[in-house]
């Protein structure tokens, strides 16, 4: 098949072509990739921006860049603040997924054992026994939740935050901060904070994005 080339002379990209003969990787993630790697490297990426300037949507944009970071093409880095609380996350593009020096070790499931129960001698064991499991189940109740969003009104325990990053990966910051002004502009409040996020991203509809050649046009010093 005849390829009609043009003269590279300017507003062209010299990309690598091992992510471009990986065969593990979707057609779709290896343009996501080209795409990114033709931006100036001072920008900042978003889901949000991305999908601005792709036919896709944010769900689209979000599932193709776990697939570029299940295969080494994307790392994220997020650093605690000195308040206790998590920073922002950094997103890295590599052209190349960096070597590992060390193999990959699968965090094994974490249950919890069997115990068998002894027989009780005497109803002081028993009370003592009944008494401490209603003061685990008190402390479990009572798991501190930290404050989050821009206004500091949004609750979320280190467990809620960790499902948050599991759910949501790419925007659940975000999603906290959408929560937290509305609270603070109407001033409604919800019992569960997780759970009202989840409830919002159900009833969320994809937009899908009208494509435009002027869409990928940008001024120097821009980024998404």
């Amino acid at each position: 098949m005849p390829v009609i080339r043009v003269e590279k002379n300017k507003d062209f990209t010299t990309i690598c072509n091992i992510p471009l003969k990986d065969s593990t990787l979707s057609l779709r993630a290896k343009g996501l990739l080209a795409m990114c790697i033709s931006f100036p490297d001072s920008w900042n990426y978003s889901v949000n921006g991305l999908a601005a300037i792709c036919v896709e949507g944010r769900d689209a944009i979000m599932t193709i860049l776990r697939e570029l970071e299940e295969h080494g093409y994307l790392t994220r880095t997020r650093e605690r603040l000195p308040s206790g609380q998590l920073g922002t996350v950094e997103y890295v593009i590599h052209e190349v997924p960096p070597k590992s020096d060390s193999p990959t070790v699968v965090k094994p499931t974490q249950e919890a054992p069997i115990l068998a129960e002894p027989a009780l001698e005497d109803a002081t064991q028993l009370s003592t026994n009944e008494l401490k499991k209603e003061e685990i189940k008190e402390t479990k109740n009572k798991e501190i939740r930290h404050k989050h969003g821009v206004y500091g009104n949004v609750l979320l325990s280190e467990e809620e935050l960790g499902r948050l990053q599991s759910e949501f990966p790419y925007d659940y910051e975000e999603r906290i901060e959408r929560l937290s002004e509305y609270m603070a502009s109407t001033g409604k409040s919800y019992k569960n904070h997780l759970a009202t996020i989840r409830n919002w991203a159900r009833r969320e509809k994809p937009q899908k994005q009208t494509y435009s050649p002027s869409m990928y046009e940008f001024k120097e010093g821009e980024s998404l």
